[in-house]
């Protein structure tokens, strides 16, 4: 972030640092029904379905040929570098009979060859190559191929529309906060490993654990909680999408010195909502995208990815040792504290046990966030 952009965001910090408070905005309380309601689950659903979602970083498609797959998309989905450098999101669907083209999760190709009977696609999704080319005499190649789905990349983020009927001519207004993402680096840093959360929880609980530090001092106190100021944070909202900020202790370092050489990113965790579904976490020395989507059937359910991005660098074994301790206490912190906790909430609002989820003033980025979800929602109706 740019020190003309963090100055007052860490003076604020500072400042409520000094008086021991919470910064504070507005309470909300939101329907508790919306978490386990199937018709809210189908508006949700319409709106992931329809709205441009950050399905991965420029960082996983480092070359041309680079390819990842989503499957979690209403339509099997593959996104590829082109030899011609750009970016393009296709159905994972072979043009002969349906067949899922590509298998695995990610990796680098030259040709797209389809398993089922090798119809062969270039990184541009034109068909190029069919076995028995004279029993196909309809078929042009090269020609038409996988289907293409509106796909932008911009600052490092890749966009993307699941509806081939769809439209995507610019990358989604971040306004202020966009600014960020010029100067996170991010095709700097490469995909390290990746793991699947199948959770018994409404997507929105894995968003809300995101949103406010006011937990820390508690569910935290024994693995991330002593690192950071608890139930204190800094957000604002640009359209839909939401930053937080969560400052760590050595932010009060920063009152001893002289504010045009203030840096936030080794203070904190910025923490990003980019609309609807993806969290973004730019850490001290890493990147993490948590890609959460509501379960099409069950609102107590979702699926959630979570990537690890690490600065491009020999991985030596001291490297490898302190990536694995970062690792671990990701996975610990948010599967044996944080999502077990949304399990229990989950449980509880199943039960119809209250009829309020309620975001204190201490808690403004989870505000912002349902403010934009019903925003949306509304005007999908």
């Amino acid at each position: 972030m740019r020190n003309e952009s963090c100055r007052p965001i860490i003076q604020t910090l500072l400042d409520h640092v000094a008086d021991a408070t919470s910064w504070q905005t507005e309470e909300l309380a939101v329907d508790a029904r919306t978490y386990v309601d199937p018709d809210t689950l189908q508006q949700e659903l319409r709106l992931f379905n329809s709205s441009p979602q950050v399905v991965g970083l420029s960082a996983d498609l480092a070359q041309p040929g680079s390819f990842i797959t989503r499957d979690t998309l209403p339509v099997p989905t593959i996104i590829v570098r082109g030899e011609d450098g750009v970016v393009r999101g296709f159905a994972n669907v072979c043009a002969h009979r349906g067949a899922q083209v590509v298998g695995e999760s990610r990796g680098s190709c030259r040709r797209m060859v389809c398993p089922y009977h090798a119809w062969v696609y270039r990184t541009d999704g034109s068909l190029v190559g069919v076995p028995d080319r004279g029993a196909f005499p309809s078929v042009e190649v090269p020609g038409p191929g996988m289907a293409e789905l509106p796909t932008i990349e911009s600052d490092g983020l890749i966009w993307l529309i699941p509806d081939m009927a769809g439209e995507l001519t610019k990358a989604p207004d971040l306004g202020p906060i966009g600014d960020d993402f010029k100067t996170f680096n991010i095709s700097d840093h490469y995909h390290w490993r990746t793991h699947r959360f199948n959770l018994p929880i409404n997507w929105k609980l894995v968003i809300d654990t995101f949103l406010e530090p006011y937990h820390f001092a508690a569910l935290h106190k024994n693995t991330v909680g002593p690192l950071f100021f608890p139930n204190l944070c800094y957000a604002d909202r640009h359209g839909p999408h939401v930053r937080e900020v969560l400052p760590r202790r050595s932010l009060a370092e920063l009152a001893e010195q002289e504010p045009s050489s203030w840096d936030l990113i080794p203070h904190s965790a910025l923490v990003y909502v980019l609309f609807p579904g993806t969290v973004l976490v730019m850490q001290i020395d890493h990147i993490e995208t948590w890609r959460t989507r509501p379960d099409p059937t069950d609102p107590a359910k979702s699926i959630c990815d979570l990537d690890f991005y690490i600065p491009n660098g020999p991985m030596t074994d001291s490297a490898l040792r302190h990536w694995e301790r970062n690792w671990k206490l990701t996975i610990d912190t948010v599967i044996d504290e944080d999502f077990e906790a949304m399990a229990g909430a989950q449980r509880g609002l199943s039960a119809r046990g209250i009829t309020q989820m309620r975001f204190g003033a201490n808690e403004p980025a989870l505000a912002m966030f349902h403010t934009s979800l019903s925003e949306a929602l509304a005007a999908l109706a």
